[in-house]
């Protein structure tokens, strides 16, 4: 076979594949491509987080009691201070005459980081700072009549606080515990007195004085 018959035989075969190759360009040429809308995923816009409602301790170092509570692990069975007001004061019921009564319980107040805290869950007791209550009244006539001795610091007694009523605003040193050494008992602690200091005075002291005199007067048995 020569050389110009060969190239007659192929001649079909490369026309095939040339015509092919026009075919599939023009295919392609016209499918149409679909272009999708970009997604733009929805997420929740990141939440704002409150600040806390108080330090957690104070330029001076005490505690505010969010933050005692706060750092239980490290503040649980430890002497401390802590700034709050008073908000409450323990005062014993009177006992009818013809009555027996319970025993009133140890003298005892509450605290807060604010002034007007009425949340049971946002207080705290305060405890062990005198016997009774009779040795409160007594402390606070012989301080209004200016004849207040308080104990020998060599006793180990702490002077018998005369201010612990609302209003005021203390920075109190007490050890923190879930029991107290006069019996008091909360799970998330309550504070054993050590003293304090006066930052406000309470919004009023009682008189117990002019308390027992208006008191009704017991009648004499004939």
């Amino acid at each position: 076979m020569n050389r110009a018959h060969r190239v007659w035989l192929f001649l079909p075969v490369f026309a095939a594949a040339l015509l092919g190759t026009a075919c599939d360009t023009q295919s392609a040429s016209q499918v149409a491509v679909e272009k999708l809308p970009d997604i733009k995923p929805s997420l929740p816009a990141v939440p704002t987080l409150p600040p806390p409602p108080h330090p957690v301790q104070y330029p001076d170092g005490s505690y505010s009691l969010f933050g005692l509570r706060k750092r239980m692990k490290n503040t649980m069975d430890t002497e401390l201070e802590m700034t709050g007001y008073v908000v409450e004061t323990y005062v014993p019921p009177e006992c009818p005459e013809d009555k027996n009564c319970p025993p009133a319980r140890a003298p005892h107040v509450y605290l807060a980081d604010t002034k007007d805290e009425q949340d049971p869950t946002k207080r705290i007791l305060l405890v062990g700072y005198a016997e009774n209550q009779k040795t409160i009244d007594e402390a606070i006539v012989d301080t209004k009549r200016g004849k207040y001795k308080p104990p020998d610091p060599e006793s180990g007694l702490l002077p018998v606080p005369v201010d612990l009523f609302p209003g005021a605003k203390i920075k109190a040193k007490a050890r923190f515990a879930r029991v107290s050494g006069s019996g008091f008992a909360q799970s998330d602690g309550v504070l054993d007195y050590r003293g304090h200091t006066t930052i406000e005075p309470p919004t009023s002291i009682p008189d117990p004085v002019a308390t027992a005199a208006a008191k009704p007067k017991k009648k004499k048995k004939r």
